[in-house]
């Protein structure tokens, strides 16, 4: 009796409910229920005739129902394409759904859909149980992120990624290349400049893809570490659904923390296996405002961006608590001490600019810190706010808090 068992990554599987949770909010507007459900499933011979991918058996049901606006069948058949989005501009990416199919179907799994305008929808992910006996999780390190001093090559083609990718790695101590494309970083390899880990994007434009841009940097450099990354895995380093033999994969959408614990696992596998020394694991020095642990209040309605800011301020020691919306804010602020407020000023509902007025008024000395992609504040904030600018490395956001405490 009971569930069953399935062998899935459990990272991979966080981000595919996190994004089916904020499609499902999205789609209701405010107002609906979400239902998050897990069950035993077999899919017979029937059902596998009429969908060509799957393997009848038995299976691990995990289903995201929301009472929203519904699709029609014509969405429905685009749904899993990357960047296709219902959402207004600016408002996704359109790689939410395809990731999660990605990853399934990684998982020799299979997605359905359920919907109907006006009624909600349902997706199911369907995931091939296991005889396996369950994991234990064993949390191996609770503390800061680890860093290092190696040089790391970063071939990005999103500008906002890459300097993104570039200020997280270079706050935990790395020394940091940058390219655009596979071929402008195959151009920094041939320079003859050391590099002990390359981290690349799958998915990448010209004519040189990521795959061979790896087997030539390893011709060249036979030594060096290899990371990709993706958004989605239906692509040129994935068989079939499983990884080829020795390629190390980060899923995006990742956390400041998985990307930095990633980047040093793989750095200490290419140790072990070559025998090159690796330097010792860098922590972050820590800063001033260590002397005592903060208690922080984070308001973001992003559930990632809010992810990563409090990741950053974990890392520093102080005591995080987070909020989606400037009302849920509010009532946080009722109802607890805080000593400092970060929040983003596009919010849905109340604004940023009245949480920070209404915050001061309920608490004159608690330390503002606006975090938006504005490069300064509108005239009339109030004084003694500070601003750090999206995106933001944690080096950035510990000076915004030392303006904030003064």
């Amino acid at each position: 009796g009971g569930l069953w068992n399935t062998s899935i990554d459990p990272t991979q599987t966080e981000n595919a409910v996190l994004n089916l949770a904020i499609n499902a909010r999205d789609a209701m507007d405010g107002a609906g229920k979400l239902t998050i459900e897990a069950g035993n499933a077999f899919l017979d011979d029937a059902y596998a005739a009429r969908h060509a991918e799957v393997e009848p058996g038995q299976y691990v049901m995990l289903a995201i129902t929301d009472t929203g606006t519904g699709m029609t069948p014509d969405v429905i058949e685009q749904v899993f394409e990357p960047f296709f989005s219902t959402k207004a501009e600016g408002k996704g990416t359109g790689l939410g759904l395809s990731m999660v199919y990605g990853f399934v179907k990684q998982s020799n799994g299979h997605v359905k859909i359920y919907s109907e305008p006006g009624h909600g929808t349902t997706v199911k992910l369907y995931l091939p149980k296991t005889a396996a006996a369950e994991d234990v999780e064993i949390r191996q390190d609770v503390g800061p992120s680890l860093g290092g001093s190696e040089t790391i090559l970063v071939v990005e083609d999103d500008d906002n990624v890459r300097d993104t990718v570039i200020e997280l790695l270079s706050d935990l101590g790395y020394s940091i290349l940058k390219a655009s494309d596979p071929q402008s970083a195959l151009s920094v390899i041939e320079s003859g400049v050391p590099i002990d880990l390359l981290f690349t994007d799958v998915v990448m434009p010209g004519t040189l893809k990521s795959p061979e841009l790896a087997r030539k940097a390893k011709e060249r450099l036979p030594n060096l570490a290899v990371l990709f990354t993706s958004g989605y895995t239906e692509n040129s380093i994935v068989h079939h659904g499983r990884l080829d033999a020795g390629v190390e994969l980060l899923s995006k959408p990742y956390t400041r923390d998985a990307l930095a614990r990633k980047i040093r696992q793989v750095l200490t596998a290419r140790q072990q296996q070559t025998g090159i020394p690796t330097p010792v694991p860098m922590v972050p020095a820590p800063s001033e405002l260590q002397e005592r642990p903060f208690k922080v209040l984070v308001v973001e309605d992003d559930v990632l961006i809010r992810m990563d800011i409090c990741d950053m301020i974990a890392d520093d020691g102080h005591q995080v608590e987070e909020a989606g919306s400037g009302e849920q804010a509010i009532e946080m602020l009722q109802s607890g001490h805080f000593d400092f407020l970060v929040t983003d000023l596009g919010l849905p509902g109340m604004s940023g600019e009245t949480l920070v007025v209404k915050a001061r008024e309920m608490h004159p000395r608690l330390g503002i810190i606006i975090a938006s992609g504005r490069h300064e504040l509108a005239e009339g904030v109030a004084t003694g706010i500070s601003l750090v600018s999206k995106p933001f490395s944690s080096e950035d956001l510990r000076a915004a808090f030392k303006v904030a405490a003064d």
